[in-house]
C-alpha cells in the first residue's frame, strides 16, 4: 500500500500549493493586525492583477471579471441579473451538468436539446439551421462535461449565436485551467478549486463587453450609481479565499497555460491507455477525446460508489463516483479519474491494479 495519497480527483477538487495556502493564511494573519477591512482594501492590488489574469483565460477584460462563491453562484448570478420573457427557452445539450438544468427552471427557463452527433458533441451544422429555424432565447453549453472527457465547440458556437443574436453563456468548471476558455462567450463562470487548484469557496464570472448592458444586478442602494460588474464585487466575500484564489491565478500563468493544457491532454492519454482494457471497464470518453478526464464504465456489475471507497481506503487512491443526475445522457453511473499534473505511471499502475 502506497503511504501518500494518489489524487485523481481534480476535477472535483484540485489540490493548492503550498504557495496558495501562504498567501490565504497571511491575509488572515493581517486582517488579525489591521482589521478585515483595512486588509480587504489593501488586497486591492492582488485582485485587480487577478482580474486581469482571469479575463485574459476566459477572453474577457478585466472589467469584466467578479469573484463569485463558485460555479454555481455565478450562474445564479447570471439568473438573478439578466432578464428573459416569460416563457423563455435555454438550447442545452444532452450532456450539460443536471444542476445547471434545475437552475434553470427555478428561474423560469425551459430547456430544449441541440443536436448532437454520435460522440455527444454539438453538430455545428445542425445546430446553425435549428438557430435559424426557431432560435433559443439563450444557448447554454458546459465546456466540458464533468462525468466523461465530451467537449463543446464553444467558440465555434459563440460565432453562430451571434449571427443568429442569441446570446450563449458557458460552463467552464472542469474546462479552466484545463483547455482554452477564451472563447468569446457572452459570459463564462467557473470555480477556482478544480484545474487551477485553487481555494473552496471561490469562482469566477466573466461578462464579455458587449453583453453586460443586459445585466441589472439586485445591488446595495449605495452602489446603484455603479457598472453592474462593480457592484457585483461589493458584499460579504471571503477575501482569503480571493487572494488564496489569485495566487493560485498566478502560478497557472507563470507556468504557461498551453504548458499546461498540453501536459493536462498526455496525461489523459497515458490514463486512458493504462485503463484500457482492464476486465469490468470500458471507456466512456469519445475516441478523439482531449483532456485528463476519464470516464469508466462498469460492465460486470460493480457498485461504483463502493469500488471509490475501496480504492480510497485500501489503497488511498481518490477517484469519484458520477451518477446518472450529473446529465440527461447517463444510464449509470460511472467511475471518473481526473489524474493532478505529475501523476506518474507509479501512480497509474497502482490503480490499475486496484480496479484489475
Amino acid at each position: 500500500m502506497t503511504t501518500e495519497m494518489i489524487y485523481l480527483q481534480t476535477a472535483a477538487c484540485g489540490r493548492p500549493s503550498a504557495g496558495t495556502v501562504a498567501a490565504m493564511v497571511d491575509h488572515l494573519r493581517l486582517e488579525v493586525e489591521v482589521g478585515g477591512y483595512a486588509a480587504q482594501a489593501a488586497s486591492g492590488p492582488v485582485l485587480q492583477q487577478a482580474y486581469e489574469g482571469l479575463g485574459s483565460l476566459l477572453g474577457a477584460d478585466a472589467d469584466g471579471v467578479v469573484i463569485v462563491a463558485g460555479a454555481t453562484d455565478g450562474l445564479l448570478t447570471l439568473l438573478g441579473s439578466w432578464a428573459f420573457p416569460e416563457g423563455a427557452t435555454v438550447g442545452v445539450v444532452p450532456a450539460e451538468w443536471g444542476p445547471n438544468l434545475d437552475a434553470f427552471a427555478r428561474f423560469g427557463l425551459r430547456p430544449v436539446l441541440l443536436p448532437v452527433d454520435d460522440r455527444g458533441v454539438l453538430d455545428l451544422e445542425a445546430f446553425e439551421q435549428a438557430l435559424h429555424a426557431d432560435p433559443p432565447a439563450l444557448v447554454h453549453l458546459t465546456q466540458l462535461a464533468s462525468h466523461r472527457c465530451v467537449a463543446q465547440p464553444v467558440a465555434e458556437a459563440v460565432g453562430l449565436c451571434r449571427t443568429a443574436e442569441v446570446p450563449l453563456w458557458a460552463d467552464a468548471a472542469q474546462a479552466l485551467g484545463h483547455l482554452d476558455t477564451a472563447t468569446g462567450a457572452d459570459a463564462v463562470y467557473a470555480p477556482a478549486r478544480k484545474w487551477l487548484a485553487g481555494p473552496r469557496g471561490v469562482g469566477v464570472l466573466a461578462v464579455n463587453q458587449r453583453a453586460r448592458d443586459r445585466l441589472s444586478p439586485l445591488c446595495q442602494r449605495p452602489l446603484q450609481d455603479e457598472s453592474p460588474i462593480a457592484a457585483m464585487r461589493h458584499g460579504e466575500v471571503p477575501v482569503a479565499a480571493q487572494v488564496g484564489f489569485a495566487h493560485a491565478v498566478r502560478e497557472y500563468l507563470e507556468a504557461g497555460p498551453d504548458a499546461v493544457r498540453a501536459s493536462l491532454a498526455a496525461l489523459g492519454q497515458r490514463t486512458r491507455e493504462a485503463v484500457r482494457g482492464l476486465p469490468g471497464w470500458s471507456l466512456a470518453d469519445p475516441a478523439d477525446a482531449v483532456g485528463a478526464v476519464v470516464g469508466l464504465r462498469p460492465t460486470a456489475g460493480q457498485d461504483v460508489e463502493a469500488v471509490v471507497s475501496r480504492l480510497r481506503d485500501e489503497d488511498r487512491i481518490l477517484t469519484t463516483a458520477c451518477l446518472p443526475w450529473r446529465a440527461a445522457e447517463m444510464d449509470g453511473p460511472l467511475l471518473r479519474l481526473a489524474p493532478e499534473p505529475g501523476t506518474d505511471e507509479a501512480a497509474l499502475a497502482c490503480l490499475t491494479r486496484g480496479l484489475g
